[in-house]
This record gives C-alpha cells, structure tokens and sequence, in this order.
C-alpha cells in the first residue's frame, strides 16, 4: 500500500519538531515512540500513519532518528471478525514499511482481538475463535524485524527481541506484557486472553535473563505496552512482574540472582550473575495508559508514558498536570508522537512531541 500525501500540516508541523529538536552529538540516541494508535482501515487512520512516516523519514534526513518503536494496541476495538483484524495488521505494516529507519512494535492488550469474544458485556473472559494468535501477529507486524542489523529476536511467534545500538553505548530491550499461554477449555472459552489478562512468561524472563541481558552495553531501555503499577489501572496484575523487574534490578546493580516459581502456566527458574557490572536502566517507556505520565513503581524504575496516538477515547484521560489534548482529524493534533533524544555522557533524556501534547523532560 503506497502512503497518502503528505499534508501541509503536517509538513508544518514537522519543521516545529526540527526546529524544538536539541543537537543530536555523536554518540547520542534519537528514536520515536507512539503508542495506542488502535489503528482501523479509514481514511483519517491511513493520513496520520501516512503523515508519521513522511514526518520521521523527513527528520532522519538531517535529525537522525535510530529506530522507531510503536508501543502496542497498535490496532484493535474495531471490526470484530479475525479476517477484519488481519486486513488492519496488514496495512499498517504495509505503511510503515514506508520508514527509513528500522520500526519495531510491541504487542498490546487490544492486538490478539480477544475482546471481541467476550461472553458478556461486563464479562472477562473469552469465547475462542476471534482472538490473533502470537505467532500470526509475528508473521504479519513483527517478522520483517529479523533483517535488521543488531536486533535479535526471540524467536517466531515470540513477540519480544532486543536491539543493540552501539554507537550510544545502548541496548533497546522489547519486551510483552500480555505474554500468556493459548489454552482453551472444554467449553470453548479462553483460559487467558491477551485482553484481560497481564504476563511474563516463563519463556521471556529465561530469555532476558539468559539473553537480552548478557554482555549488554551500559545503557538499557526497556520498551512495553502495559506499565503497571499506575494509578489509572491500580486492579491490573501482571503475572511475574516481581520477578522481571528484581531480574533488572539485579543487572542494573551487577548483582548475582537466583528466581524461581512453581506454576503450571507462569513457571520458571532463572539464575544470573551480572559480576558486579552495574549497568543503566534510563526507564521504561510504555503506553496503555492514554496520557502523558512519568512514574517510579517500586523498585524506583522510572516509567514514561505517552498520550494515545489514535482516535479511541480522544481525551480520556488527562496528562499528570490534569491537562486534557485532543486529537482532531485531519489536522497538526490528529496524532501523538514524541521524538526522543538520549545522551549517554550527560545522561539526559528529553522528548519532542509531533502532534497533540507538549515537549517533556526527565529526571533520569
């Protein structure tokens, strides 16, 4: 699928970024993040990604952005039938293959289309037959990263890898937060949905444990969808969160560490030692929460959010000063992009919006 024209104000609203964008030093990371886009096969939907894609490709001209990441429920809560959410996968991959720089994504927990399955209206839980499986999802949106130099990807049908970026000294960890077994029951109904139900698989954590987090650079981003604990969503449980995050925590302080659980769907044992190499963990960088929020959970692993990139629930939720921004159609706020600049040697962090929202700064 070709890209629709890039419009004027968007055109526009790409120069504001360039000229809010602080010089990009050698040995610097720049990348982009949006999340949340929940994209749907509609003309406004197809102008905005079309429009994001000109807006990074024109930046990397002179800005240099490393890698674009798109951070889950990338699409979803639309049509409900398997074939409809296929035709949606496929053309925003088809759209962003438009990029000139490397794209990755991150599974979301609207994107195996459980919730169209529900049995109730208020129900959680699931009938099979509408959800996408892992492994269609990795065929269709996640594949076309095994080309990339330096990404190493867990394997088919895991939707989770890592990113070396040398130049800055700097590993871009991708990790799923809705990483649960396929088991269906007798009576039809999905034991765990990708909708309601939040993981780290046994898999992932022997993965990053004895994988992502060998030989790694000093720097370390770790890139999800869901970003519990936050005080939209206090209820949500990710099974082995604990565990993921005393893994990291262990690597950032180049720790020894032994963890294990006895479980029938969330068992695992791992063991590491980091050999007193301590490394840096800048944050976590997710969506979910539809607004702009930064966060410690605590372990003091700093989380940033980023405000919904689609239309679904425009201004649902305010930003940490209250704030609401809307997206409108086919205008320089139909969208939400922040450009993120990382400075290993100064160690700051600072992000750009493309959109609606504002320019931010962290505290690292």
């Amino acid at each position: 699928m070709e890209l629709l024209e890039f419009t004027d104000y968007a055109k526009a609203e790409c120069e504001r970024v360039r000229a809010r964008l602080p010089q990009k030093k050698t040995g610097d990371l720049r990348f982009a993040f949006f999340a949340d886009l929940h994209y749907k096969a509609m003309g406004m939907m197809r102008t905005a990604v079309s429009n994001i894609v000109h807006t990074v490709n024109a930046l990397n001209k002179t800005e240099k952005i490393d890698f674009v990441c798109l951070g889950g429920d990338n699409v979803g809560n639309y049509p409900g039938a398997p074939e409809d959410h296929i035709r949606m996968m496929t053309e925003l991959h088809d759209l962003l293959s438009h990029l000139d720089v490397p794209f990755f994504l991150v599974h979301g927990n609207h994107d195996d289309n459980s919730i169209h399955g529900r049995i109730a209206p208020d129900a959680e839980i699931s009938r099979a037959g509408f959800e996408i499986r892992h492994d269609g999802q990795y065929d269709i949106l996640f594949s076309h990263a095994e080309t990339y130099e330096n990404y190493h990807p867990a394997g088919r049908g895991k939707l989770y890898g890592y990113l070396d970026l040398p130049d800055a000294d700097t590993r871009a960890l991708f990790l799923n937060t809705s990483d649960s077994p396929y088991i269906v029951g007798e009576d039809g109904i999905l034991k765990y949905t990708g909708q309601w139900n939040f993981a780290y698989s046994g898999d992932q954590l022997r993965f990053v444990c004895e994988e992502a987090l060998r030989n790694a650079p000093k720097n370390l981003f770790v890139f999800q969808h869901g970003s519990a604990p936050n005080r939209f969503f206090p209820m949500e449980k990710v099974e082995n969160y604990d565990a993921m995050n005393r893994l990291l925590k262990a690597f950032a302080n180049g720790e020894k560490i032994s963890l294990s659980r006895e479980h029938e769907d969330f068992g695992f044992a791992v063991t590491a030692d980091f050999g007193g190499n301590t490394h840096r963990i800048p944050a976590k960088i997710t969506g979910h929460c539809h607004a702009d929020l930064t966060f410690k959970d605590e372990s003091d692993f700093l989380y940033i959010t980023t405000m919904l990139a689609g239309r679904k629930n425009s201004g649902w939720k305010p930003n940490e000063n209250g704030v609401f921004f809307e997206r409108e159609p086919l205008s320089d706020k139909e969208t939400s992009l922040d450009i993120f600049t990382f400075d290993p040697e100064a160690y700051t962090l600072s992000a750009v919006r493309y959109g609606s929202g504002e320019d931010r700064k962290f505290d690292i």
